[in-house]
């Protein structure tokens, strides 16, 4: 709840959305403006966030704000030692046209904060990974990683670190002789999620974060760069306060992919939806514009992989037709639901498939047999690269570069 019949009548709504009359955060008209379109007896509770619907910001196409922006990549170390095919070494990623490389991920020791690898196996590859930086392109380490917060040992190692100055200064001075070290241009935060309770999250954590990023920037000066991974889902993103960071990073890395999967059908029901939807993604940036952060400063996460289906009428294999359970896995990744983007194009050239366009998502999909599955290219991602231009996003970050890359492309 917010508003008046919040706790003590002062809880606002996060990232400065609309509270409405019956005191729940919300983007939309009813939220924002009137809950009673119709005879207007309920209007948006003011002082507890905006009470205005905010429009995204909009750009003129030919700057070109996306298009010729900010390329970042993540590249998952771990796929040289797990993936049963289809392995991307450093010297195998195909780094034409990035800007940023980021290494995904180094972890952090719980009872010191120092950052350590997440693998043994990784201290091999950070010299071969940071040999690849170029004049036009930056070597960039990732901390944490979604796997990072989960129970275990540093489930709440990302709230622990920030939680006091002094744990902050132990992280920043390991970090940047880490950096300094194995010669990473700069550092992108990727907690999954702040002051979320079961990913080891405390409420304080929005607050402390921002101390985190204007310690780091203090420390670094101009010499490491600094982003911040920003989650779609507005339960995971109130956990953060971005315009507060904003002066301290230099970009923000939004994921706009996994908005759907099957982790979702005993809510909204077992029926296909692209986890890309860029009908989606713009919705779930309208609690950005609310908060009024610089678009400039936001990458649009683009998916190198697919999320699949099996189907449960092989006569309905569109959009919105229901499904029994995840898609076969394949051959490389092994991961039910999940195919990379290079199984894809093998699966689209070994059984003559014929890929179609969902227009208004701007995604792709195949389907053969009872299999049905959703995925980005390089078409879709031109589209969604045009339709950030129109809103002046500042680039694009592919997750990840070793599901399409290297030799066999």
């Amino acid at each position: 709840m917010c508003g008046v019949d919040s706790l003590n009548g002062t809880l606002k709504c996060p990232l400065n959305i609309c509270c409405s009359f019956l005191g729940y955060c919300g983007t939309t008209e009813l939220h924002c403006v009137n809950s009673d379109p119709t005879h207007l007896t309920m209007p948006c509770q003011q002082g507890y966030g905006d009470c205005q619907v905010v429009s995204p910001p909009s750009c003129s196409a030919s700057k070109h704000t996306t298009t010729k922006g900010r390329k970042v990549a993540y590249w998952q170390s771990g796929n040289v030692r797990y993936r049963t095919c289809n392995r991307v070494t450093p010297s195998k990623i195909d780094t034409d046209g990035l800007t940023h490389l980021n290494f995904a991920f180094a972890s952090i020791d719980p009872t010191n904060f120092n950052i350590v690898p997440t693998d043994p196996g990784d201290l091999a590859l950070y010299s071969q990974f940071t040999a690849l930086r170029s004049a036009v392109m930056q070597t960039w380490i990732a901390i944490g990683g979604f796997d990072f917060s989960s129970p275990g040992p540093t489930h709440t190692t990302w709230s622990d670190v920030i939680s006091t100055s002094a744990n902050r200064a132990a992280f920043i001075s390991s970090l940047i002789g880490f950096m300094t070290e194995w010669g990473f241009q700069g550092v992108d935060i990727d907690w999954e999620y702040p002051a979320i309770p079961d990913r080891g999250g405390r409420p304080e954590d929005t607050q402390n974060l921002v101390y985190l990023v204007a310690d780091m920037r203090t420390a670094f000066g101009t010499k490491f760069g600094i982003s911040v991974t920003l989650p779609p889902d507005f339960y995971y993103l109130e956990g953060f306060d971005p315009m507060s960071m904003e002066c301290y990073v230099d970009f923000f890395n939004f994921m706009a992919y996994d908005l759907h999967g099957p982790w979702e059908a005993s809510d909204l029901g077992a029926f296909v939806r692209p986890q890309s939807s860029i009908i989606d993604i713009e919705n779930d940036l309208l609690p950005v514009w609310f908060d009024g952060l610089n678009a400039s400063k936001i990458n649009l996460g683009v998916p190198y992989y697919g999320r699949g289906y099996t189907l449960s009428n092989s006569s309905c294999t569109d959009v919105g037709c229901p499904y029994s359970g995840t898609s076969l896995p394949g051959p490389c990744t092994e991961s039910p639901g999940v195919l990379s983007l290079r199984e894809i194009k093998q699966v689209i050239k070994a059984k003559k498939l014929t890929p179609k366009l969902i227009t208004n998502a701007m995604v792709k999909q195949i389907t053969w047999d009872n299999q049905w599955v959703g995925y980005d290219d390089h078409d879709t991602i031109a589209m969604k690269m045009k339709w950030g231009d129109q809103h002046c996003l500042g680039g694009t970050a592919v997750w990840s570069i070793d599901f399409y890359s290297g030799a066999g492309r």
